[in-house]
């Protein structure tokens, strides 16, 4: 008969099932959200493409709206939030350091961003 020793478990991971961890879980999460909230501002983005100089405030975003149109400033937040994504799981896995930082910037920024549409949602 297998026995269950607490001394097996790695200090990092608290088991769910199986091999799966509260950190894998917590980091799965946030980057759920990370990714509803840049959809959200693509999907902003495209809705109110004809007026785009009067509420983006990224001036490399409007540089490029100008000289690529509307398509490579698509792709370029595809690119940047496939990358960023990538990078994080990869980090993730490897248990590297720049895991958690990493995570929590890019979740600060959609963050402040989501807030920002909120209160402007709800200003009317």
């Amino acid at each position: 008969m297998t026995s269950f020793a607490l001394t097996k478990i790695p200090s990092r991971a608290i088991p769910l099932r199986g091999s799966f961890s509260l950190r894998t879980l917590f980091f799965s999460l946030t980057w759920i959200l990370i990714i509803l909230a840049a959809s959200y501002d693509a999907y902003f983005a495209w809705q109110y493409r004809a007026v785009l100089d009067a509420w983006e405030m990224n001036p490399f975003i409007l540089w490029l709206a100008g000289v690529g149109g509307m398509a490579s400033v698509f792709l370029v937040k595809l690119f940047s939030m496939v990358f960023s994504t990538v990078v994080a799981i990869h980090c993730h896995h490897r248990r590297h350091r720049l895991e958690i930082p990493l995570t929590l910037v890019v979740a600060g920024v959609y963050f402040l961003l989501s807030f920002h549409y909120l209160i402007s949602h709800l200003q009317g």
